[in-house]
């Protein structure tokens, strides 16, 4: 297994030798990288779509992704009477489901309503937590992780398309710059106070509690107007 991930690598290493990129534009001169993040900042700040999503899954992934982190394999050894092998089968079906919602995008290309489908896609990805972390059988288990990884996958390319069309190119690096530490920005906190809270209750109903909080956010949102215009 090592020697096939290396050989990916060298393939990829590869295939950007062979890249030719196409120049799009005279680059700007810099104002510096302090003066840079305060505009894409300014800029996000305007637009709901992206500073309300970029701020709820700061939320949502400390809840939703950081005790999976932690909890995960205790679910699978305490509730599925499971090892090792069961852990990583579990996280194989999760990227299994991201390539195949993936590679359904591809097929699909939607280009209507791309607000609201995505976080519909969110919203299922999070029932499917719940789901998975409550399953009385870890072959159900096995079939929610690939149901929420098909959500991942479809979903974070509908969203990276959105940024690459409706962003402003001269913007658009700065603005996934803090769409990516923004989402990830309470991943440090959240994981720390599951590992405290990781011997108070059974992991399935603190994987699940987090999963639900996050559907009840993520199911406000759908009910705003500005998400429903954008395309």
């Amino acid at each position: 297994m090592i020697a096939i991930d290396a050989l990916s690598f060298l393939l990829s290493c590869a295939l950007m030798l062979l890249a030719r990129p196409r120049p799009i534009a005279e680059p700007e001169p810099s104002g510096g990288t302090a003066t840079e993040i305060l505009e894409g900042a300014r800029y996000v700040s305007k637009i709901p779509w992206l500073w309300v999503t970029i701020t709820l899954f700061a939320v949502i992934l400390m809840l939703q992704l950081a005790p999976q982190q932690v909890l995960l394999p205790k679910l699978v050894r305490d509730h599925f009477d499971r090892g090792v092998g069961a852990y990583a089968a579990l996280s194989a079906m999760v990227g299994v489901g991201t390539v195949c919602g993936t590679l359904l995008f591809g097929q699909l290309q939607p280009r209507r309503r791309r607000g609201v489908l995505s976080y519909w896609l969110w919203l299922v990805n999070s029932l499917a937590i719940a789901g998975m972390a409550l399953a009385p059988a870890y072959y159900l288990a096995g079939g929610l992780a690939i149901l929420r990884g098909a959500c991942i996958g479809f979903g974070v390319a509908v969203w990276e398309t959105m940024l690459q069309e409706l962003v402003p190119p001269r913007l658009l690096g700065r603005v996934i710059s803090l769409d990516f530490f923004g989402s990830f920005g309470l991943m440090p906190i959240g994981l720390a106070i599951w590992g405290v809270l990781a011997g108070v209750a059974p992991p399935g109903p603190m994987i699940a509690a987090g999963a639900l909080i996050s559907a009840g956010m993520i199911a406000v949102v759908l009910t705003r107007p500005w998400l429903r215009a954008v395309d």
